[in-house]
């Protein structure tokens, strides 16, 4: 009003005009108590309930005392008469909400919901499914579907352990799947129809094989990528750069580290397979087998008109489930500086990149920290037949600094090694 008369004049008037001189009258609502229990699923005395609601300023319109002729108990209800400010107050469950705040969320017991069935052992299967599922959708592929059941004619797949339909509908779904692949090919296809060239995509399913004459089905989990490595973009060394046989590799090797599969390895296959150009399988501790991977043979590429490199992996769900290691450690991170050891050497152009890592393995120098390939070079200067190839060797104590002494000692261990074993030259 002050400002009204500073600004646009005028008198003020007496007294005070009420627009609503009949307030709303209080509303009342009744709680039963067994109610309360009932629904938050702990036992809150009738009392506590009574007396946390009149915190709130709600009156009691039924007195909760105890009563001679009810033995001592409280009355199964209580009615309140609610203030007109507390307008979300409109029913017995708004009251129950109340009380649950003011008793402590964190004093009611997680439990599962009325109706529930309880909990089942393949829960925690489906959980790791779709931890599977995040972790490859993390690393750059889509999630594709395919069909159970495909054609007997697809490239590889029949053979004895195949299961026939006894009586397809169509002869392009005359059998069951012995694998995924036949499923993410015809997806690449698709995509390359509808001019998606550059496609990266896993599958997640059940196979079926006859095993002694009965059906026999797995889970399996496979990979296929085909097109550029990286969306197009304006600038970039690599922006060019195609999928290759590495860039899977690398791609099994961190879903099987992240998923908790370690002391895995590759063998690379000297022939090709009926699917597969140039492939390797994978194993756990180089004994059980978990799957393979590979370039697919370029005529089977042209039949499914896909005019790059299509390279392709299937791994048995099943055994990286059961093997798979879950539990996650860590580590500080170092206090104390590390040393660094070069070593570059002629080898065989047979000796892999496993074999050296397996030597290094088997061969345990002291505070080794770490290996690293940074240089493979087969050309002048090189005899034929060999290749020269540089590692870096990283060394650190986790309590104290290490010295030159104890560093060279273990590493000229190492580095003797690889003579006797490789027939490496250190250069």
């Amino acid at each position: 009003m002050q400002l009204i008369l500073e600004t646009a004049g005028g008198q003020l008037a007496a007294g005070v005009v009420d627009a609503r001189p009949n307030p709303a009258p209080p509303g009342e609502i009744s709680l039963r108590h067994l109610q309360t229990n009932a629904l938050l699923g702990v036992d809150v005395p009738a009392d506590q309930q009574v007396d946390l609601l009149k915190r709130l300023g709600l009156e009691v319109l039924v007195s909760p005392g105890i009563a001679p002729s009810t033995g001592g108990r409280m009355p199964p209800s209580t009615t309140f008469r609610i203030p007109t400010f507390r307008v979300d107050l409109k029913r017995e469950a708004d009251l129950i909400e109340e009380i649950c705040r003011l008793y402590g969320v964190d004093r009611i017991p997680a439990t599962p919901p009325r109706g529930a069935i309880g909990s089942n052992e393949f829960d925690d299967v489906y959980d790791q499914i779709g931890e599977v599922r995040r972790i490859l959708t993390g690393l750059g592929v889509n999630e594709a579907q395919g069909q159970t059941l495909i054609s007997s004619a697809e490239p590889g797949m029949r053979n004895a352990q195949a299961v026939m339909l006894a009586n397809p509908l169509s002869s392009d779904m005359d059998m069951l799947r012995p694998s995924l692949l036949p499923g993410l090919l015809h997806s690449l296809r698709h995509n390359l129809h509808h001019q998606s060239h550059d496609v990266g995509l896993f599958e997640i399913g059940r196979v079926f094989a006859s095993v002694n004459g009965q059906p026999n089905e797995e889970r399996r989990v496979a990979i296929a990528l085909t097109g550029q490595r990286a969306l197009p973009f304006w600038s970039g060394d690599e922006r060019d750069a195609r999928w290759d046989l590495y860039d899977l590799k690398g791609l099994l090797e961190e879903f099987l580290e992240q998923f908790g599969l370690r002391g895995v390895s590759c063998t690379r296959r000297n022939e090709s397979s009926a699917l597969l150009l140039e492939s390797a399988t994978i194993a756990l501790g180089g004994k059980l087998a978990l799957g393979e991977f590979g370039q697919l043979l370029p005529s089977l590429a042209k039949q499914y008109d896909l005019r790059d490199a299509v390279f392709l992996a299937e791994l048995n769900l099943d055994q990286l489930l059961a093997r798979r290691n879950g539990a996650k450690s860590f580590k500080p991170l170092p206090q104390f500086p590390s040393i660094r050891r070069d070593v570059a050497m002629l080898v065989p152009d047979n000796v892999t990149h496993d074999a050296v890592l397996e030597l290094v393995k088997k061969a345990r120098p002291g505070n080794l920290e770490s290996v690293e390939l940074f240089d493979v070079f087969r050309g002048k200067n090189v005899p034929e037949g060999q290749k020269s190839i540089a590692y870096a060797f990283t060394y650190r104590h986790a309590e104290r600094t290490l010295t030159d002494t104890e560093v060279n000692a273990a590493h000229d261990r190492l580095v003797e090694q690889f003579r006797e074993k490789l027939q490496a030259v250190v250069r």
